[in-house]
């Protein structure tokens, strides 16, 4: 079985043939444009792609797109495919009450290419349910799944002195919330001086809020810039005592889902997107409206008492890359009937 898989990242147009469990997998990866031509641009390169994936493997089966809303532009070439079934899965919270809105006529055109579509698919019930209210369409759920250096690392028990809390953040409209947490954290440090915070942040993003707010516990919070490599993160998560959470949406939730599956609890927000299942023993929920409730979070973990292979027994085989792909490969035998 083969399947054209697309999505807009990369640095030039190309055609990425991956090995998958029983069939290929032709990976067709777009640079993102922006500006007036920005639509003929990614039309014409899919259209190029695509034929291009043709003339190597002519029984295409499903034609799979990552990203409702990029699906909106390439649609109308992609659905004039002949028989080929068209599968786009949602990762993006265009559909959620948010900072950011995005403009009206994205999300119409969006429902209208995903009425096109064969079948859809989001990465959290919350998603499925507001795509499914835009298009009227069924959506299923499939989750995002976690590196497999998450799902099969060992639990460690964190030596460090003193409450640590990791907060992990690479994204620019994350911002307010990694503010948020440094401002709550500096009073809890008042009551706790045994607390630290490690910040995962981009550093021009965590330099200007500190020169803007020197009044904050400085001295116990820490800089860990972002690393691409997945190893240093997971280094970093095992020796945390909590994650830190503090966020009105998520599209799923990944950094969560991969601190549960090494058995770190999370403080955390019951936030539209993100619908993981965590009980009480697995972390402590606060109100993203409230930062007092934060801070009442914080000074609740000082008694928390984690059992981390209880945490990450059900995380691990929910967000298993197999059990996600068994998920994908029943849908796709599905739609090829």
């Amino acid at each position: 079985m083969a399947i054209v898989h697309y999505h807009n990242n990369g640095d030039k147009p190309k055609i990425n043939h991956h090995k998958q469990q029983g069939f290929d997998e032709y990976e067709i990866s777009i640079p993102r444009k922006t500006g007036l031509f920005a639509a003929v641009y990614h039309l014409l390169q899919v259209k190029r792609l695509l034929n291009q994936c043709l003339n190597i493997c002519a029984d295409v089966d499903v034609i799979h797109v990552q990203v409702g809303w990029k699906a909106a532009w390439d649609a109308v070439f992609l659905l004039k495919k002949g028989n080929i079934p068209l599968l786009v899965t949602e990762h993006n919270t265009d559909w959620l009450p948010q900072d950011r809105q995005y403009p009206g006529w994205k999300r119409k055109l969006t429902a209208w290419a995903m009425r096109k579509a064969c079948a859809i698919t989001a990465v959290s019930a919350n998603l499925a349910e507001n795509i499914t209210a835009a298009t009227g369409k069924p959506v299923e759920v499939i989750p995002n799944p976690v590196a497999e250096i998450f799902t099969s690392a060992e639990i460690h028990t964190p030596q460090q002195q003193g409450l640590v809390f990791l907060h992990v953040s690479n994204f620019n409209i994350r911002q307010k919330q990694t503010d948020k947490i440094i401002q709550v954290f500096s009073q809890y440090a008042k009551e706790n001086p045994n607390a630290r915070l490690q910040l995962n942040v981009p550093k021009e993003a965590f330099n200007t809020f500190k020169s803007a707010n020197p009044q904050y516990s400085w001295d116990k919070i820490e800089l860990l810039a972002p690393d691409e490599d997945k190893y240093v993160l997971l280094n970093r998560m095992q020796n945390a005592y909590f994650l830190l959470s503090y966020s009105r949406f998520e599209s799923f939730g990944l950094v969560i889902a991969e601190a549960l599956c090494l058995g770190v609890p999370a403080i955390y927000t019951s936030c539209k997107g993100a619908d993981l299942v965590i009980d009480d023993k697995m972390g402590i929920c606060c109100d993203a409206e409230n930062e007092s409730s934060l801070l009442q979070a914080m000074r609740t973990s000082e008694s928390f008492s984690a059992d981390r292979k209880y945490i990450a027994a059900k995380p691990r085989n929910q967000f298993h890359a197999e059990a996600v792909l068994d998920a994908y490969g029943a849908l796709y035998q599905k739609l090829m009937k």
